[in-house]
C-alpha cells in the first residue's frame, strides 16, 4: 500500500500553509528547513500544539519542542509530512535542491484566508484529481480518482475501507476490480489480506483522501458510509446535491442527463460561463477583464468548432453522438469514444493546465458518466488538442490509457498508429 501524508486534511489550512511557505521563500529560505518551516506553520495555525485537551500558548509549545531531541520534535515531523503532500500535489518542486513554488503553489497560497467556495473548490478538485502517486514499483496511480471510482462501485463503502484507494497499483480496471473485491470484506480481514500493511499505515491511509472528497462535495456521508454526490460540489456552491436515502444501500449518484445530439447540433449549447479554459475571476481592472472575456469567447468558439469537426467525422461513420458533461461521446455496438477537446494559447503554462484538465475529466467521465451510457462497449478515452502538445505530455496521458490527437492539415493526427477512428 502506498504511503500518504496525513498531517493536515483541511483544504483552507493547506492554502494557509502554502502562503506560509511562500513567505519563507520570499524571506530568503532556499532549502527546506523542517524546524523553521514547522515553527512558522504552528504560528500560522496550520499545525496544532499537540495538546487536544488543553490550550497551550504557541510559544510555550515551541519552547517545549526545542527542548527535545530533533527526532522527537513533533512540528518537524509534521512539516516533513506536509512537504511530501505539497510535492505530490505539484505545489512545490525541489528537483534541484531549491524550494520552488510552482504556479499551482502560488494559486493555493493566494486562496489563504478565503472561504472554501467557487474558484478555490475548483482549484483543489483539479489539483487533487491530478495527483499521481508512485508505489515501490514502476507503476503509478491517481489515488483520488481511484477513491471516487471505488465509492461509485461500492456505494455506502465505509470511510475505513477508503484506505484501499492507496492500495491500487495503477488506474486499470483490473486493479479497481481487485480493490472492490477486497472492499466487500470487513476492515480487519481486508487489512490482513493485503499482507505487510500495519494497522498504523492502514489508519493513516483512510484519513486524508475521504476528507478531501467530503470538503469538495464529491461525496456525501451518511453515518459512516460514503456515496458519490449526485452533482459533485453543487451543495457547496449553492446548488442542490440531493440528500441520499437513509438506507445503507442507497445510491446517491443518478445517471446524468447527457443529451443525444447530431453533428449539426453538438457544441452549440456551450456558453462562456461553461468554458474552463480562461479564468477571468481574478481580474479587477475593467479593461483587463474585457480583454480576458474576449479571449475566453474566442477560445470557446474555436473549441466548439473543433468539437463539431470531430462529430462530423464520427457521424459519417455511423456513431450515435452524445454531449454534456463531456464534449462528445460516440457510440456503436462495440466501442465508445469519449472525447475532450482543449484549445491552446501557445504557452507552456496553458498547455500544462489543459493537459491536466483533460486527464482528470476523461478519467472521471469514464467512471461516472460514460460507462453507464456505453453499456458493455469498451470506452476509448481521447484528448483532442488544437495543436500538437509536447511529446512528454502525450506520453503522460498514454500512461492513463488516453489517446492524444490534434488538428493537423484540415484533419486530425494521432500519437498512436493504432488509432484509426478519425482517418
Amino acid at each position: 500500500m502506498k504511503g500518504f501524508p496525513n498531517q493536515v486534511s483541511n483544504l483552507p489550512k493547506l492554502a494557509v500553509g502554502m502562503a506560509t511557505i511562500r513567505a519563507a521563500v520570499d524571506g530568503g529560505l532556499r532549502e527546506w528547513d523542517d524546524g523553521r518551516i514547522g515553527e512558522a506553520l504552528v504560528r500560522a495555525g496550520v499545525l496544532g500544539t499537540g495538546h487536544p485537551t488543553r490550550s497551550v500558548p504557541v510559544e510555550e509549545y515551541l519552547a517545549e519542542q526545542r527542548a527535545k531531541t530533533l527526532s522527537n520534535q513533533s512540528h518537524r515531523a509534521s512539516a516533513r509530512g506536509l512537504r511530501e503532500l505539497y510535492r505530490l500535489l505539484g505545489l512545490i518542486d525541489e528537483s534541484d535542491g531549491t524550494i520552488i513554488i510552482t504556479p499551482d503553489g502560488h494559486s493555493a497560497a493566494d486562496f489563504a484566508g478565503n472561504d472554501l467556495v467557487g474558484d478555490q473548490i475548483r482549484f483543489w478538485r483539479r489539483t487533487i484529481r491530478s495527483l499521481r502517486h508512485h508505489g515501490g514499483d514502476d507503476e503509478a496511480s491517481h489515488p483520488y480518482q481511484v477513491l471516487l471510482r471505488l465509492i461509485s462501485r461500492v456505494p455506502g463503502v465505509t470511510r475505513a475501507m477508503c484506505a484501499l484507494a492507496l492500495e491500487a497499483r495503477n488506474d486499470s480496471h483490473e486493479e479497481l476490480d481487485r480493490i472492490v473485491s477486497i472492499a466487500q470484506q470487513d476492515e480487519e480481514t481486508a487489512r490482513l489480506s493485503l499482507g505487510g500493511v500495519s494497522k498504523n499505515n492502514w489508519n493513516n491511509a483512510k484519513k486524508i483522501l475521504p476528507s478531501f472528497a467530503e470538503q469538495l462535495g464529491d461525496v456525501v456521508k451518511v453515518s459512516n458510509h460514503l456515496y458519490i454526490a449526485d452533482l459533485p460540489g453543487a451543495a457547496l456552491e449553492g446548488g442542490e446535491a440531493g440528500p441520499p436515502d437513509e438506507r445503507p444501500d442507497a445510491r446517491v449518484r443518478r445517471r446524468r442527463a447527457s443529451r443525444t445530439v447530431t453533428s449539426e447540433t453538438i457544441g452549440r449549447a456551450g456558453t462562456e460561463e461553461r468554458s474552463d479554459e480562461v479564468d477571468t475571476s481574478r481580474e479587477h481592472d475593467p479593461a483587463a477583464m474585457d480583454r480576458a472575456i474576449a479571449v475566453r469567447a474566442d477560445r470557446l468558439r474555436r473549441h466548439n468548432l473543433i468539437v463539431q469537426r470531430v462529430a462530423r467525422l464520427l457521424d459519417a461513420r455511423g456513431y450515435e453522438l452524445f454531449e454534456d458533461p463531456f464534449d462528445c461521446l460516440a457510440l456503436n455496438d462495440e466501442i465508445a469514444l469519449l472525447v475532450e477537446v482543449k484549445t491552446l494559447d501557445g504557452t507552456e503554462a496553458d498547455e500544462v493546465n489543459r493537459v491536466r484538465d483533460a486527464l482528470s475529466q476523461l478519467l472521471y467521465y469514464e467512471s461516472f458518466v460514460a460507462t453507464p451510457l456505453a453499456g458493455g462497449a469498451a470506452v476509448v478515452k481521447i484528448a483532442c488538442f488544437e495543436a500538437k502538445p509536447s511529446d512528454e505530455h502525450i506520453a503522460w496521458l498514454a500512461q492513463s490509457g488516453i489517446v492524444t490527437i490534434w488538428e493537423s492539415g484540415g484533419g486530425f493526427t494521432s500519437a498512436s498508429n493504432d488509432f484509426t477512428y478519425l482517418d
